[in-house]
Parts: C-alpha cells; sequence; structure tokens
C-alpha cells in the first residue's frame, strides 16, 4: 500500500522558515501591495514550459505569452487519459529539473496552477511533495497555489492550516486566493471559520477587499445569522472598505429568506440612493421573499421596477413570480405572467403549467371566457410534446363537457389512452351523457366502448345513459345490444318498459 500524501503544510514549514522575498511588489511611494492571480481559459494544442514569461517571479496572468502557455498546459492535460496522465506525472518526476526543462520556481508555479485549472488537485499535490528533487524553494505563489488545491479537494482545514502557517512566517498570498479559501469555507456553511480567518488577518494587519467581505455576508445569509450580516455591511459603509451591489444584494437575500422583505426593501432603497445599479440577482432576492411571504402581487411589482430600472429580468424572475401567484391563488395575474413568458421565448415549467390549467378550468365554470385561457395552455403543453399529468386531463375534459365543448372532450380522452393512463369512468360518464344530450348516439357509444376496450371500468350509469336513450330514440336493436353486453358484464339494469328484446336480439345476447 502507498505511504500517504505528505499535506502541504507538513512539508512547506521547513521552506517557511528560510527568507524568501514575499509575493509583493512597491509602488512609486514604496508602500507594498499584494498581486492577485488572474486566469484565463481558452483551448490550444501545445504543450511547453520554456517559454513561460513570468515577471518578477510570478505567475503573470495578464501577460499573453503566459496566458497562451498555461492554456496549452491545461489543455494537454485535460486531454489526456488516466493512463496517459498517470504516465506523464511519472515522466515529469522521473527526470531532473532540467532534463524536462523546469529551471525556476515559476516554471514550477505555472505547472501547478495548470493542474489546478485543469481540475487534477490530486496530481498537483503529488508535484508540490516532489518540490525538492528539482532543487527549488517555494515561494508565496507556490503557497497560494496549495491552498487553492486544497479548496479544490474541499480540505478546507488544512487549506486554512496553510495559510495560517505562510503568514506567521511572514509570507503574504495574495488576496483573491484568500478569498476563495473564505469562499469556499462560506459556502459549505463553515461561516465560523471564514470568521476566524478574518480575525486572525486583523492581528496580523491585513486588510481584505470587497470580494472577501461579500463571501462572508453570503455565507452568513446562508445559515441565517442575518443581523450579523447587516452589522458588518454598515461597518463596511463606515469604514474604507466600499461596499458594491453585490454586497446589499447577499444581505437582502438573507433578509428575504427570514420573512424580513420589507427591510429588504430599505436596502434596496439604499443602494439605489448611493447610485449602485442593481443587477437581476438584487431583484430576484426581493421577488422570492414576497413570494414566500405570501405577497406575490409585490413580486409582480418588482418585475415591473426591473424595466424602470434597464435590468432583464431571466428566467428565474418570471418563474419564482408565477409560481407565487399560483401559489397563493392569483390566477389571473399568473395567467398574464405565464403569456408574457411565452412571448419572450420561455419555456414554462410543466407542474406550474399545469396548476395553471386547473386553476383557469375551475374559475371557467363561473367565467365562460376563461375556458379558451385554460385550452390554450393546455394545448401549448401538448405542442411541446410534454406528457399531461392525469389529473389536468381530467379537469379539462370536465370543464369542457360543462362548456359543452364534446369534440374536445373526447379527443382528449383519447389522449389519455394513448398516454397508458388508467381510465376512470367518471370522466367518459360525462361525455357519453353530453353526446347523449346532443342526440349524437353513435359517437358516445363509441366513447363507450373505447373506455371497455381499454380496461376502463365501465359503470352502471354509462350503459343506463345510453340504453335508455338508445330506446327513446327508436334504436331498440342497439339499446337491445348493449343491455345484454352489460348483463354479461355483470352490471343489472332496469330497462324501461318501453325497452322490448326481441327474438333475434335475444338469440345474439346468448352468442356474447
Amino acid at each position: 500500500m502507498a505511504p500517504p500524501i505528505p499535506t502541504c503544510s507538513q512539508i512547506l514549514l521547513p521552506y517557511t522558515l528560510l527568507n524568501i522575498p514575499f509575493f509583493t511588489t512597491k509602488s512609486n511611494n514604496n508602500t507594498i501591495t499584494l498581486q492577485p492571480i488572474k486566469l484565463s481559459i481558452q483551448t490550444t494544442h501545445s504543450f511547453s514550459i520554456t517559454t513561460i514569461h513570468t515577471t518578477n517571479n510570478l505567475v503573470d496572468f495578464q501577460d499573453k505569452t503566459t496566458r497562451s502557455q498555461i492554456k496549452n498546459l491545461v489543455q494537454k492535460i485535460t486531454s489526456l487519459s488516466l493512463k496517459n496522465k498517470t504516465q506523464l506525472l511519472q515522466q515529469i518526476l522521473g527526470k531532473t529539473a532540467s532534463e524536462f526543462q523546469i529551471q525556476t520556481i515559476s516554471d514550477f508555479n505555472h505547472l501547478l496552477m495548470a493542474l489546478v485549472i485543469a481540475q487534477k488537485p490530486d496530481l498537483c499535490q503529488i508535484m508540490f511533495t516532489k518540490l525538492s528533487a528539482f532543487h527549488l524553494v517555494p515561494d508565496c505563489c507556490t503557497y497560494s497555489i496549495m491552498i487553492r488545491c486544497h479548496c479544490e479537494k474541499n480540505e478546507l482545514e488544512e487549506a486554512k492550516r496553510v495559510l495560517f502557517t505562510v503568514l506567521e512566517n511572514g509570507f503574504e498570498p495574495d488576496s483573491a486566493t484568500i478569498t476563495v479559501l473564505i469562499n469556499s469555507l462560506c459556502k459549505r456553511g463553515k461561516v465560523k471559520k471564514a470568521i476566524e480567518v478574518f480575525e486572525f488577518l486583523e492581528r496580523k494587519g491585513l486588510k481584505l477587499g470587497v470580494q472577501a467581505y461579500n463571501c462572508l455576508l453570503r455565507g452568513l445569509a446562508y445559515v441565517g445569522r442575518v443581523d450579523e450580516a447587516v452589522k458588518i455591511l454598515m461597518d463596511m459603509k463606515k469604514g474604507n472598505i466600499g461596499v458594491d451591489i453585490y454586497s446589499y444584494s447577499a444581505v437582502m437575500n438573507g433578509l428575504c429568506k427570514v420573512g424580513r422583505s420589507h427591510k429588504a426593501m430599505k436596502l434596496f432603497d439604499e443602494a439605489v440612493r448611493v447610485g449602485l445599479r442593481p443587477d437581476v440577482v438584487t431583484f430576484n432576492a426581493l421577488i422570492e421573499g414576497y413570494s414566500r411571504e405570501g405577497r406575490p402581487m409585490e413580486g409582480v411589482g418588482v418585475l415591473r421596477m426591473m424595466k424602470e430600472h434597464g435590468c432583464v429580468a431571466d428566467l428565474i424572475s418570471y418563474k419564482t413570480v408565477l409560481h407565487g401567484l399560483l401559489k397563493w391563488n392569483e390566477t389571473m395575474e399568473a395567467f398574464g405572467v405565464y403569456k408574457e413568458m411565452v412571448r419572450i421565448g420561455f419555456e414554462v415549467d410543466l407542474r406550474m403549467m399545469g396548476t395553471l390549467v386547473r386553476r383557469l378550468c375551475k374559475r371557467s365554470l363561473r367565467e365562460k371566457r376563461l375556458l379558451e385561457d385554460a385550452c390554450e395552455v393546455f394545448e401549448k403543453m401538448k405542442e411541446r410534446g410534454l406528457v399531461v399529468d392525469k389529473r389536468t386531463v381530467e379537469v379539462m375534459v370536465e370543464a369542457l363537457c360543462k362548456g359543452e365543448k364534446f369534440d374536445e372532450a373526447l379527443v382528449n380522452l383519447i389522449d389519455m389512452v394513448r398516454w397508458g393512463y388508467s381510465l376512470e369512468a367518471i370522466a367518459f360518464e360525462e361525455v357519453i351523457e353530453g353526446l347523449c344530450g346532443k342526440g349524437r348516439f353513435d359517437e358516445a357509444v363509441s366513447a363507450l366502448l373505447l373506455l371497455y376496450a381499454n380496461g376502463g371500468t365501465v359503470d352502471r350509469h354509462c350503459f343506463k345513459v345510453l340504453v335508455n336513450e338508445l330506446n327513446a330514440h327508436g334504436r331498440v336493436f342497439c339499446a337491445s345490444f348493449l343491455f345484454g353486453v352489460a348483463l354479461k358484464r355483470g352490471v343489472v339494469l332496469v330497462p324501461n318498459k318501453e325497452l322490448q328484446l326481441t327474438r333475434g336480439v335475444s338469440q345474439h345476447l346468448d352468442t356474447l
């Protein structure tokens, strides 16, 4: 069994005791600033390390040559099979630095970063353990990459330990890397650990940018610690950190999740007042909050307010508004939002369309004009090739029968057969009764046979309605035939006095 891979903090400790230049630059006024790593990935097809451009031993991702070479390396690694990746790693580890042409720590850092970008953190960690074989000493860039590597592997405690170790020994990893760690902790609900990082940095006299604070605000909102998030936001405004619309959005989202949308709207007004431009995430937080609190009409107002602020609503905006309106039974507003979504080109969720159809059908019993709207949504579902749920079909058939649209009702019953639903007599009963009332006996008989032929349970009422109506209109032979079928199926009917079974019909019944 292979020995476990040493942790990054175990390996780097001897190096941190050395006097190695910080990963910093000096400006004209001799102040020290951090240089963040910026990534850019595209697809290329060559593999080279030696020509990578470096500046002061940094991985300069703004340089075109550097970006090109990193892209090449990422493409090379990701295109290999698992077997070839292993061979590549063995090739690197089996050669000396000069043979593989890794001559500086910057070259080595490029390889580590390429492995992280290619989402191969295990290979990156193994490479780091072999650093001494290349006779190289890690710099702050190396440690920053390894913190990212541990975050990629969800080894957040180890990443935090590496950060604390290098900070204790005088290194200053770039702000972007620290933000990656804080974001990883907060995304996994480990807000307490993220706060520990903040407090440690404050003790070291280091200041973080607004991006790191925004990660913390989102983390606090995620775990419901909204009051703490509000306090931090207020402190950010008072200090020199500065706030952006993402800071406000994070806190607003937290407030909306705990039923305090009115306070979230006050923060929104404040953000607009100080000149920040709200984005779709900001508005969606408000819409979600109003929907949760049973105030869907205010969510519709937010949707309109987005247009006033020049913000284009996305699919999430419309889906959240529509869901809230349906949930709180605002049917007509929901239909209006649905039509707007169709006009824009958004596809509406199947379940929400089914709910909208059922709500419109229910209201059509009082407002007949709404039946056409229900049919419009229902047909749209079928046009998209969606298999409509059984309950929606049954409600649609019932509404069509109430509206005396028996042809459409029969078509939908046939669709139920085609979709393989178990058939219930109740929907057929209404169609059969309605067709009989219109004198369309042949179609009524066809509906009964359709139900019978596809395993449906034909109840006594269906037989009785047809037999009596056929007999009343002088179609005695057909009525007698159905009467006999009912008897054979164990359905006992009491025929009208006028129903006379002829000898020929009786003989035919005996053969059934």
